[in-house]
């Protein structure tokens, strides 16, 4: 058999074709035969193809995310919104057979298989003259794949509190030991950070998995070397043609998704949070409710996946559990002024919990955020994790 990669936008997908009966006859055009992508030339194609599958399920997954947090509900009175398997997800009742979550779960053992198989024909099939280009695919197979596990750690689980994933049909693997696999892929990305600023970005996304965990303390050494004011986002890209999900499904290109009320009180209690919280307002189909969308994202608009701010919110938060609030306040007034917010006189484990919520906006953050809060919504036994979906449980004998 011969292994074949299909041209989708930029995205690389591996599938099986059929064996080859015909000779001597002119190369393909509408697909790239496997061995003719292990080659120097073609890394800048292969890089691509990772970052697209990351962005094509980063931000899938971060709506669906928000939508089982509290940060967006689902309400069939909202013009557009019809589809069955987001309200389940609302719910937090979630079935096994869900195909909003099958998807997202396909897209991001995707995306996982294609940084390990960068890495892979990087490391073993491919000679390097520029080895500037290798150290570059090297960073983002590597930081890719930790992000896939990272994204299994956060947001996929076998049971309602029981978070992790599985990989290649293997075991399960718990979220614990899931984010300590993320942190190997990431320490090999540091090793190969073409510069400064990229090195920085590995050390915040650490420093969140080691938030997320309770490990103040390796969190704080990880952000105190992460990003810094100035830092661009590291983002997930979009296009007309590739276009971001959540104009998709939770903005102006449909808005099945809506955000919850706190938000308008938010820009309403300061106008100047509209800066961080574009909010538009929609009336529902009985011509009586009104919702709110949000318009952060047109079609083309970059999904940020990591900044600076949220990089000081973390050294806040981690520095008002050890007693330091001034300059934890500091921090979180820096991050305010950035958005032409005024300042806040003080700070505790409160404010941290809701400038994270408005900082973080659509950005699926809420969702850790509430279970590590000890903050959840929706009554006892409800899913708190996107589910380890019945295709793969059918599929995986170890499950």
């Amino acid at each position: 058999m011969k292994f074949k990669y299909l041209i989708f936008l930029l995205a690389a997908f591996l599938i099986v074709a059929c064996e080859d009966y015909v000779q001597n006859i002119d190369p393909l055009i509408s697909q790239v035969e496997d061995e003719r992508l292990n080659s120097e030339s073609q890394v800048p194609f292969l890089i691509n193809g990772v970052l697209a599958r990351f962005a094509s399920t980063y931000d899938n997954m971060t709506v669906l995310a928000d939508g089982l947090s509290d940060a967006l509900f689902f309400d069939y009175n909202v013009p557009n919104a019809t589809f069955p398997t987001f309200q389940e997800i609302d719910e937090g009742d979630i079935r096994l057979d869900n195909n909003s979550v099958d998807g997202v779960l396909f897209g991001l053992g995707e995306m996982r298989f294609l940084a390990d198989n960068l890495v892979d024909r990087v490391t073993h099939k491919i000679s390097f003259k520029d080895q500037d280009l290798k150290k570059q695919a090297l960073y983002y197979g590597y930081l890719i794949g930790g992000i896939a596990r990272y994204l299994y750690a956060t947001y996929i689980g076998l049971e309602p509190e029981k978070g992790g994933g599985v990989i290649d049909a293997g075991p399960f693997i718990p979220s614990a030991e899931m984010y300590d696999l993320a942190v190997e892929k990431l320490n090999l990305a540091l090793e190969n950070a073409p510069s400064d600023y990229e090195a920085r970005v590995v050390h915040s996304i650490m420093a969140r998995i080691y938030l997320f965990q309770g490990d103040y303390a390796t969190a704080k050494t990880h952000a105190q070397a992460g990003m810094m004011d100035g830092d661009e986002p590291f983002a997930a890209m979009y296009s007309i043609e590739m276009n971001n999900y959540w104009w998709v499904q939770a903005g102006i290109g449909r808005h099945q998704w809506v955000v919850d009320y706190r938000f308008k009180g938010y820009v309403d209690a300061d106008p100047n949070e509209a800066n961080r919280i574009p909010l538009q307002e929609i009336v529902g189909n009985d011509g009586t409710t009104i919702y709110y969308i949000q318009v952060k994202y047109d079609r083309d608009t970059p999904l940020n996946f990591i900044t600076w701010q949220e990089n000081e919110l973390m050294l806040a938060e981690i520095e008002v559990r050890e007693g330091n609030t001034p300059s934890a306040l500091d921090r979180v007034n820096a991050v305010r002024a950035s958005h032409g917010l005024a300042p806040l006189a003080a700070v505790d484990l409160d404010v941290i919990y809701v400038e994270r919520d408005k900082e973080l906006f659509t950005l699926g953050i809420r969702l850790p955020d509430q279970r590590r809060f000890n903050r959840w919504h929706l009554p006892a036994g409800t899913w708190k994790y996107l589910p380890i979906t019945q295709s793969e449980r059918n599929s995986n004998p170890n499950l």
